[in-house]
């Protein structure tokens, strides 16, 4: 008789441990709260557009390493699906300069040097710590190399420039360079709080190749991996929400939803584990290092967002993607900010184009503080609150590209409180704990302290969080089990 296995939440994690269950011929079932799988990865079509919630690219995407044969083997990722690369991981405009981080880092350096004569010195000493990032992680994630893509290799640990950079934040970094529209870039360059060691080693794995989109986004690529874990004989329950883990003597002995309740040999959370523990498990246990997180969350932020979708109607080709501009400060959450990144989906028009309208997303970091101001809100003060800052965020669009206005339709939007009430996620994040100057990465193990039977994993489990750490953390979790 197959051995069986209730897995909490049909996101990246979720559906990844599941696949690799059934492949170790686990009888698998998985329950998912909402009535279809992707969890923070997600997909939805609005007045006949598409909105792609999640991929703004997916890391580990090129052939030869680790991280690729995971997706791959989920079925993220096939021959048959066409894959984009964008040649620009970000184009920040700062007072009509632009500052582009291209995928050819040699082009861009030279192109730098031109415009901005005053930094060459330290232009130069990014690009070679690209660079050396880039030699580093070509290594690490490698077929060959032994170690695990779950640790940070040893090789990385072993380059003084990488190392320096482990306690240095973005801004901090900004203050290197001279000109303004160089040190606003460098802020600006990447969603999310994490430090400059994290914005280097993405931008040197785009560069790499290692950062594509496939084809159709988000959506899509978790129909494909839903498809997969059907094709292997998955049970998925939909619309089925967990309400109890019931542990009795160190052993769940019962998951319990608002629909039944189930029996099985190992429990499997992909889910927030503060949300498992405080609202399944319901009694004193806790994760130390997510409590050290938590507890310490202004040195460990995490990262949200307050997401616009319109449609914009004639050519926007020439707006490059993504590009981030300068805006006159807008308050969002509990501050205010003067930098919002806009992402036209022009590079797909057969998913995100009709009409003659192309779906673009404006998107403004938020973090705890923004969750709790809008928590604090009255429902009805709230929704003004929320009204006046999409019409805030669309004007400061038709305010750098005036030739739109009169031409924008409002599709949809989601802030921290839309993402909590989606995914059960802390704070409504996007991305978990991040690694700054002030803190450490960390790893947990995928254990509670106390239960024999109940594993988690996902984009919780460690640092940095996002579609890398939720698939690596679901194959350590699936390799537990036996």
């Amino acid at each position: 008789m197959k051995r069986k296995v209730v897995v909490i939440g049909a996101g990246i994690a979720g559906l990844a441990v599941s696949i690799e269950l059934l492949q170790k011929e686990f009888d698998v079932t998985l329950i998912e709260k909402n009535t279809d799988v992707g969890g923070l990865c997600s997909g939805y079509d609005v007045d006949g557009y598409y909105i792609d919630g999640c991929l703004h690219w997916l890391l580990g995407f090129s052939k030869g390493n680790k991280i690729y044969k995971l997706w791959k083997n989920i079925g993220a990722y096939s021959d048959e699906v066409p894959v984009i690369s964008l040649p620009y991981f970000s184009v920040i405009e700062y007072n009509g300069v632009k500052v582009r981080f291209g995928r050819d880092l040699e082009k861009t350096k030279e192109e730098w040097l031109s415009l901005f004569k005053e930094d060459d010195e330290e232009i130069n000493k990014f690009f070679s710590l690209v660079k050396a990032m880039k030699n580093a992680m070509a290594i690490a994630i490698s077929d060959k190399n032994n170690k695990s893509p779950f640790a940070i290799p040893s090789i990385i640990l072993k380059s003084p420039k990488i190392v320096k950079i482990m306690s240095v934040s973005r801004e901090e970094y900004s203050h290197r360079f001279k000109n303004d529209a160089l040190r606003f870039a460098f802020k600006n360059a990447m969603t999310g709080y994490n430090n400059l060691f994290f914005f280097v080693d993405v931008y040197a794995l785009f560069s790499m190749g290692n950062a594509d989109i496939p084809s159709g986004g988000a959506k899509y690529m978790m129909e494909r991996i839903k498809n997969r874990f059907l094709s292997l004989g998955g049970e998925l329950h939909l619309d089925e929400e967990v309400k109890e883990i019931k542990i009795n003597k160190e052993v769940v002995s019962k998951v319990i939803t608002n629909k039944a309740v189930y029996v099985s040999s190992y429990v499997v959370s992909a889910i927030d584990p503060q949300y498992m523990l405080n609202n399944l498990i319901k009694d004193e246990r806790h994760i130390k290092r997510l409590e050290k997180a938590r507890n310490n969350i202004d040195k460990n932020p995490i990262s949200s967002c307050f997401n616009v979708y319109i449609t914009v109607e004639g050519d926007i080709s020439y707006i490059d993607v993504p590009t981030g501009i300068n805006i006159s400060p807008i308050k969002i959450g509990h501050k205010e900010t003067d930098f919002m990144l806009i992402r036209p989906y022009h590079f797909e028009p057969k998913y995100f184009a009709k009409d003659g309208k192309t779906v673009v997303s404006l998107f403004v970091d938020q973090n705890h503080k923004d969750y709790e101001f809008f928590k604090s809100l009255r429902e009805e003060d709230y929704q003004k609150e929320k009204d006046r800052i999409i019409k805030n965020m669309i004007d400061a669009f038709t305010t750098r590209y005036v030739e739109f206005k009169g031409k924008i339709h409002l599709l949809s939007f989601f802030g921290p409180l839309e993402l909590e009430k989606r995914s059960y996620t802390s704070f409504g994040a996007l991305q978990s704990y991040s690694f700054t100057k002030k803190s450490n990465l960390y790893m947990t193990s995928g254990r509670i302290k106390g239960i024999k039977n109940l594993y988690y994993c996902g984009q919780w489990s460690r640092s940095l969080g996002g579609t890398p750490t939720a698939i690596m953390t679901a194959h350590a979790i699936s390799k537990k089990i036996k």
